[in-house]
């Protein structure tokens, strides 16, 4: 048995009448009938009929030509407070967050619990569509306060998905699914509205993660490396493994394409390990032919979070020979963001087995400076963004000037990215750039084609040039 509360019109007139009741049926056995001119679902822990709801209020906004929105608020810290303060916290934070929502709403909206920390907000925009997105910033803002209630002020995290009517639908099921369509990529703290673009990315992220079922297991991924040359004499040092997906359905998916959805999907973890040893059988041939170069190999956030990934690595480098000086993992800025010193012992573990260890896309992160503080790395990578500010661009020359003077007083070494042409070459040669990597010496290439890659000579900014 359920006690449940909605605010509904009485049948014979416009008046909002409150309807207490006790029910012990679906409440989809009774068909709610909407005329009047408001309705709000006041009991926050029940599963009220919330679809029947926007179904009769968007056949009244129809019949009376006024436009809509749709809005599914979601509030993530829910599942985090029912842990770790308890269920009676959490209820209460839903009941606060149903009465902060109530109190932004006016003539015509309503709003219902969806389930969990999901909540629907009918707002009626009338004839003042250019006010929605500062209604639906300050009912976001209005949630998000701090709740003062429990062990200490709790902050609520809340973010938004918004549906237009009659723009981008004109039925209650396909805007409450464009709404939470637009959800699904709204950050913290923000609200993202349905875009015909948003459904079409959305379709195609599904689209990558049903061709990604399996794809390990058949073999579609595979590697290509990139050279990365020193700046001092030339001639090739190492390279970088990269990973290329190739679908029988999809054809060639580009990397920023399927890896989110690997992540998402807790692939990465598998495919990782498939990417390191690859690598490293790889490599290890090479040194095997004479030619010894060190691969740097990206790792993911999964990776550096297993306790046992040091030890992977170890067993790696076992089972391919392959001395581990020839072996730099990269990580990036986004992975060291959290407790501070578990990624410490990550990355002490990694350097304990004798593998090198890179930042990779240094400067375009968060706090840099403080991570070169906190962590150990023996490779700098300045991101391309500052390689293509190179020519032309005095500033651009005095920040990669900075950033190899400080690397070289940590003793680390300076792998400029995104190299394109002999200009950037010769002037990060000369700011003092270690390595170099990037389109004028080699596209990624299979591994059978690296050793026809000639060596670099490197003259002037107007004739540096390839060897024979």
């Amino acid at each position: 048995m359920k006690q449940a509360h909605s605010l509904i019109p009485d049948s014979g007139d416009d008046r909002i009448h409150r309807i207490t009741g006790v029910y012990s049926k679906p409440v989809k056995d009774h068909p709610i009938t909407m005329k009047g001119s408001c309705c709000s679902l006041t009991g926050p822990l029940t599963n009220l009929p919330v679809r029947q709801n926007l179904s009769v209020a968007v056949q009244l906004a129809a019949q009376k030509g006024r436009g809509a929105a749709v809005m599914v608020v979601k509030i993530g810290a829910l599942t985090e407070i029912n842990h770790w303060q308890g269920y009676e916290v959490g209820d209460r934070v839903i009941r606060t967050v149903m009465g902060r929502i109530e109190a932004s709403l006016q003539e015509n909206d309503f709003v219902g619990r969806l389930g969990g920390g999901h909540f629907l907000v009918f707002l009626n925009h009338g004839r003042q569509p250019d006010r929605l997105d500062e209604r639906v910033q300050m009912l976001l803002t209005a949630v998000s306060e701090p709740m003062h209630f429990g062990g200490g002020p709790l902050l609520i995290n809340a973010s938004a998905g918004v549906s237009l009517m009659p723009e981008d639908a004109g039925n209650a099921d396909e805007l409450l699914r464009n709404a939470e369509l637009a959800l699904r990529t709204a950050r913290a703290g923000c609200a993202r509205f349905f875009s015909r673009d948003l459904q079409a990315h959305l379709a195609g992220y599904a689209e990558v993660r049903s061709a990604m079922v399996g794809a390990l297991e058949r073999e579609e991924f595979f590697l290509v490396y990139q050279p990365q040359v020193c700046a001092a004499s030339g001639r090739m040092f190492g390279v970088e493994a990269l990973l290329r997906w190739q679908s029988p359905t999809l054809g060639l998916v580009p990397p920023d394409r399927f890896i989110p959805v690997a992540e998402n999907v807790g692939l990465m973890p598998q495919l990782g390990a498939w990417v390191l040893a690859s690598a490293c059988r790889q490599a290890s041939l090479w040194r095997a032919r004479g030619t010894p170069l060190r691969v740097a190999v990206n790792i993911s956030a999964s990776q550096l979070e297993d306790p046992q990934f040091a030890n992977q690595v170890r067993a790696i480098l076992g089972e391919q020979a392959l001395p581990p000086a020839l072996l730099e993992l990269e990580v990036t800025e986004s992975m060291l963001v959290g407790d501070v010193a578990e990624c410490q012992r990550a990355l002490e573990a990694i350097r304990q087995a004798g593998v090198k260890l890179a930042l990779d896309d240094f400067g375009t992160g968060y706090s840099n400076l403080a991570y070169l503080r906190h962590f150990t790395f023996d490779t700098l990578k300045i991101d391309r963004l500052f390689t293509n500010a190179i020519t032309g661009d005095s500033s651009g020359d005095t920040l990669v000037r900075a950033i190899v003077a400080m690397g070289s007083e940590l003793g680390q070494d300076i792998v400029a990215e995104g190299v394109e042409t002999p200009e950037q070459a010769e002037a990060l040669r000369k700011l003092g750039c270690s390595r170099l990597q990037g389109y004028y010496f080699s596209r990624p290439v299979p591994a059978a084609e690296i050793s026809m890659i000639p060596d670099v000579q490197f003259t002037s900014a107007r004739s540096g040039s390839f060897l024979g």
